[in-house]
């Protein structure tokens, strides 16, 4: 007997959901208008080291104070805070840019680097926190497209589509084109390699953390249960390459290089924990790097959905 309680929960929980995914776009956009004003307006500029940099010393001060009091989670904070206050300096600019591509006195690319540490900085801290794999129960399709939209939407607003670049630049800035013969070759043949490493990453986890093997499972299944068929694989291979294809690697990769961006993709995995197969993932984020960087966004995108369509049909 179905519960009719449940059914309006669940819609509820969707369109909450949906509604913050909204609500994140919109404040990037301002966020982005707001760095590409401070290139050329220093009033514009010191007002971005106070909206990011106070809530960053906030944070950190929060966090340190947990710390001490010995609450674990005081880290989280702490971390957080650190990832969104650091960038603010450009002595530490100047050191990312050493090894990535970034500007280091562009406010684009700080505001960028200060999202991205402390979101990174918030989900590597979790991780160490909470090792075991998340299991957020089962996604519904409709927060599965909410979340499909909102990052390809969101890639857009992160290059300036609306701001400094029509749409037909924002594409090309993403790496995004037609998919050439050479490029289904490349992604058929990126998919290949990145199956092998998903396989070991799989049998080490088994051997070494059987434990976290079957929390895993459970994790998975409740991400694929809602498109536990051949057209619901499809989309959801599609879905999730492209729009995450074109945040990472089409938008973030070309500031801040593979390595950060291939962390930032293996840590957004929470369904893995601390596990063989995270580093899976994370070896997986390298392999679709290089196809963005020597192929364009669209080999990588090939790659992923041909993997998330074969993993969610083998899964079922």
């Amino acid at each position: 007997m179905v519960d009719p309680g449940n059914g309006v929960a669940s819609v509820s929980d969707s369109i909450i959901v949906a509604a913050a995914l909204a609500i994140l776009i919109a404040v990037s956009w301002g966020i982005a208008f707001w760095a590409y004003r401070a290139q050329n307006d220093r009033s514009a500029k010191t007002g971005l080291y106070l909206v990011l940099g106070f809530p960053g010393l906030l944070l950190a001060i929060y966090g340190l104070a947990r710390v001490v009091n010995g609450q674990g989670s005081g880290a989280i904070w702490l971390v957080t805070g650190l990832g969104l206050l650091l960038p603010m300096f450009p002595g530490f600019r100047r050191l990312v840019a050493r090894f990535t591509p970034m500007d280091p006195a562009s406010a684009i690319d700080m505001v960028g680097l200060s999202l991205l540490l402390g979101i990174g900085g918030f989900l590597a801290a979790s991780y160490i926190n909470q090792p075991e794999p998340e299991d957020a129960g089962e996604v519904a399709l409709i927060d599965l497209i909410s979340q499909f939209s909102a990052f390809t939407v969101l890639a857009y607003v992160l290059v300036g589509v609306g701001i400094w670049r029509s749409f037909p630049e924002a594409t090309y800035r993403l790496g995004l084109s037609w998919p050439t013969r050479r490029q289904v070759l490349v992604g058929v043949g990126g998919f290949l390699v990145g199956m092998v490493v998903m396989v070991v990453a799989g049998v080490l986890t088994t051997v070494f953390q059987p434990d976290f093997n079957e929390e895993i499972n459970q994790a998975t299944q409740g991400i694929t249960d809602s498109v536990s068929n051949p057209i619901g694989a499809v989309f959801f291979g599609l879905g999730a390459g492209i729009s995450e294809e074109l945040l990472l690697r089409g938008a973030l990769q070309p500031r801040y290089g593979l390595l950060l961006s291939s962390v930032l993709f293996a840590l957004l995995h929470n369904q893995y924990g601390i596990s063989f197969v995270l580093a899976g993932v994370f070896t997986m984020g390298l392999i679709l790097g290089l196809e963005r960087k020597y192929f364009g966004t669209t080999a990588a995108i090939i790659t992923h959905a041909i993997f998330n369509t074969i993993a969610v049909l083998a899964g079922n």
